[in-house]
């Protein structure tokens, strides 16, 4: 009996962690909540019928991570991105190449123009080289002159211009985005960046705003997906069945000491 009160007891404790997880990043940008799955423990002794089964309790079965799309946050900063649809921005590990997927689109440059993640992963474009904006261009008029970039602009389809002055611009690539077809099977490896597994497959990559990858909008941001109200009614209820199952666990403890003290 208190075995299987003791899994209740850690399927709640489970829950209640995983709750508190997605309130305490309600406010981080791309975050994906995620839900505890349980299943059901049932046993068979050698005296009962054949279509007899006894509760054995429960187990958590693993976590599963919530992708749907989050608000989108105005910021008005240029190099803040968002995506209106399916997709991830791709970011490679610049010391091991390691490829990670996110939909934090709060970018900024690195001291070589290149775009990067707040972790510091270097953005990809849809042909899977880096996004470099050059600080300053030679006008290209034999005077020996530079311009210093002063704008950046980026459309719906990912094409990233840089603008220096009124008279001169420059392609900086297309943004290349990132689709699974199992997009379950991707492992979490925090700081909102998952990477590919065998159960998520390979990625398919293609260009935002083509076939069934969504928009890019610049100067907004995606807020975590986590309704704060939802999580605290689920977290009531995770705390309810704690105190039950420790409420179980004495009555438990009482009616042995009592079978010993006789």
């Amino acid at each position: 009996m208190l075995s299987i009160i003791s899994s209740g007891l850690l399927a709640a404790n489970k829950e209640i962690s995983t709750i508190s997880n997605n309130i305490s990043n309600a406010n981080s940008t791309g975050f994906k909540r995620s839900t505890t799955d349980f299943q059901d423990i049932y046993a068979k002794t050698s005296d009962q019928t054949d279509n007899a089964v006894t509760g054995m309790g429960t187990r958590n079965s693993g976590m599963r991570v919530n992708y749907s799309q989050g608000s989108l946050k105005t910021t008005s900063l240029s190099l803040d991105l968002g995506i209106s649809g399916y997709g991830m921005f791709m970011g490679a590990d610049p010391t091991d190449g390691g490829m990670y997927y996110t939909r934090d689109g709060s970018f900024s440059l690195n001291e070589d123009g290149q775009m990067i993640t707040n972790t510091g992963k270097l953005l990809l474009s849809s042909t899977g080289q880096p996004i470099t904006i050059p600080f300053r261009v030679q006008t290209g008029d034999n005077t020996g002159q530079y311009k210093e970039v002063d704008a950046i602009s980026i459309n719906e389809k990912g094409e990233v211009t840089a603008n220096y002055g009124t008279n001169l611009s420059l392609q900086a690539g297309q943004i290349g985005l990132a689709r699974f077809r199992n997009i379950n099977g991707l492992t979490q490896r925090g700081l909102n960046e998952f990477q590919a597994s065998n159960l998520s497959g390979p990625p398919i990559v293609g260009a935002p705003n083509d076939g069934f990858f969504g928009r890019v909008i610049q100067g907004s941001i995606e807020a975590s997906n986590t309704s704060v109200s939802d999580e605290m009614v689920m977290m009531m209820r995770a705390q309810q069945a704690y105190g039950a199952s420790s409420r179980m666990v004495q009555a438990e403890a009482d009616i042995i000491s009592r079978f010993i003290d006789r």
